[in-house]
């Protein structure tokens, strides 16, 4: 062999790496938590991520020395021996986070176009009826019956209550209708019902579609509990990270999954599109799990399967605007702001854009009293933007930057409404729309919650964790719910596949309780 072939075979021999039990697919936090979960068990694991940040939806970016959020800006259930503590204490990263409780009496506060009220949202079983009673006084009893319903659903989920997960009666609470329809059921009053359903931004509802099981597990961790982060989420990727690491796994970044062969059912080679070869037992797909098909050629995932998994609708993703403001301008708000101008909560793509908005203030370690930063979001189709759906981050056009601004000016415009002043305290402004977060999170379409639950057909748009492939597996968003608690517990559902489902509970209510 000439000197030239043995240098080209060793080059290429080096771009194989050895071989893992468990390769894990993006680093959001679905796949972030399987990993940590399965170090924790001695295996060795290796984290693959596309971008240079770790965490998906935990990532924070930093424009002119200020860090923005990118999808998780407050946390539920945080509280000691709370449903996510629980889990986070026995990761063992609990002492790593740095957390500020939103204000207990409101926080979330809900308010309308042309009604100066404002109704908030309390922490606590007992503060929530209470203080929406004031509001409402007349309609205590049917507050009463609609947070006894949400937690009469969300204590029938076994992995929320591990002391009970022999004997609670699983999967009756995809059967149990639509959110709308329920809360619709419960009253006449249309400007109550819309307080009700009004943080249904937090889970892409579809008045049509989102099952009630969905707005009560999303409701029930934040009634528990709110927390925001102090200096923004990124910090629990990194101490997730770090932990991973602690244990012996892997991770590595700028490393974009683009080939999935299975040699057999304990076999799996993973190819980047760096060229890097790495090899496994098993894989666990933090991807969405249309764009993961596309990188596997195997027959044993039937035409039927991947019909209904590429035609699952996910949910709008959002438009942002990052604001930085003027020094000492502008005091944190320990809630967070919904404001409609449509008197319908439910966001609806044929109405004109924006319908309502989303604000909070971040906490911060330097000043707790003033606030250099806010961001406002409102829910933006993918139609929006889909004409630039074939370019890339600050390659779009100029087309793209006006509509950016045009958007931007309007969504400001409506803020105004809510927080008179508040333009003046503008010192400059960056925007995102659901390219961007396609772009740098690798969700379908920007989705910001994923695969659309369908109340009406609620198996054939949940996503399991086992497939065909006996050595592949799904995490994440898009199976059984988003968020911290949601994908948290969905980590541990994927992990039991591997695992045992019922010694893995059975491990982590021993070793917390």
């Amino acid at each position: 062999m000439g000197f030239k072939n043995i240098l080209s075979f060793a080059n290429k021999n080096s771009q194989v790496r050895h071989k893992f039990d468990v390769i894990i697919a993006g680093s959001g936090l679905g796949g972030l938590v399987s990993a940590a979960l399965l170090s924790k068990e001695g295996m060795r694991v290796l984290v693959l991520e596309q971008h240079w940040q770790f965490g998906g939806n935990l990532q924070t970016f930093k424009r002119d020395g200020y860090h923005f959020g990118t999808g998780m800006n407050y946390i539920g259930a945080m509280a000691e021996d709370q449903f996510l503590h629980r889990y986070f204490n026995y990761l063992g990263i609990i002492d790593d986070l740095n957390l500020r409780q939103l204000d207990v009496k409101a926080f979330e506060q809900i308010s309308f176009a042309n009604d100066g009220k404002r109704y908030n949202y309390a922490q606590g079983y007992d503060n929530f009826i209470e203080n929406l009673a004031i509001e409402f006084p007349e309609k205590r009893k049917v507050i009463e019956s609609y947070l006894k319903k949400i937690w009469e659903i969300t204590d029938s989920f076994p992995l929320l209550h591990l002391e009970k997960f022999k004997s609670i009666v699983k999967d009756e609470n995809y059967r149990i209708g639509g959110a709308w329809d329920y809360i619709k059921s419960l009253h006449p009053d249309k400007r109550f019902r819309n307080v009700l359903g009004a943080a249904n931004i937090l889970y892409g509802g579809d008045k049509v579609k989102t099952p009630f099981y969905v707005h009560a597990l999303v409701n029930r961790q934040f009634i528990e509990s709110a927390w925001r982060f102090v200096d923004g989420s990124q910090q629990l990727a990194d101490a997730l990270v770090n932990k991973i690491r602690a244990q012996g796994g892997e991770l590595h970044n700028n490393s974009e999954v683009c080939k999935i062969n299975f040699q057999d059912n304990e076999s799996v080679s993973v190819e980047t599109l760096s060229g890097e070869k790495f090899f496994a037992k098993k894989i666990i797909s933090n991807i969405h799990p249309a764009v993961t098909l596309k990188l596997i050629d195997d027959t044993r995932l039937k035409k039927v399967y991947r019909k209904r998994i590429n035609n699952l609708s996910d949910t709008n993703g959002m438009f942002s605007v990052y604001f930085i403001l003027k020094k000492n301008s502008f005091q944190y708000i320990p809630r967070n702001i919904y404001h409609f101008a449509a008197q319908d909560v439910w966001h609806n793509d044929a109405n004109p854009w924006p319908q309502h908005f989303y604000f909070y203030t971040p906490a911060s370690s330097q000043n707790p009293e003033w606030v250099s930063h806010a961001t406002a979001l409102s829910p933006m189709s993918f139609g929006d933007v889909k004409k630039w759906e074939n370019t890339f981050v600050e390659n779009r056009g100029q087309e793209y930057l006006d509509f950016k601004r045009e958007k931007a000016e309007q969504l400001i415009d409506l803020v105004e409404k809510r927080i008179p002043g508040f333009r003046s305290k503008i010192l400059k402004y960056y925007t995102s729309t659901p390219l961007s977060y396609r772009d740098y999170t690798g969700t379908r379409n920007g989705s910001s919650y994923g695969v659309l639950k369908d109340h009406e057909n609620p198996y054939s748009t949940i996503v399991l964790p086992r497939t065909a492939i006996p050595n592949l597996f799904f995490t994440g968003q898009n199976m059984n719910m988003h968020g911290a608690l949601g994908v948290t517990a969905g980590a541990i559902l994927t992990v039991g596949e591997l695992i045992g489902l019922e010694y893995l509970t059975t491990k982590i209510y021993d070793t917390i309780r």
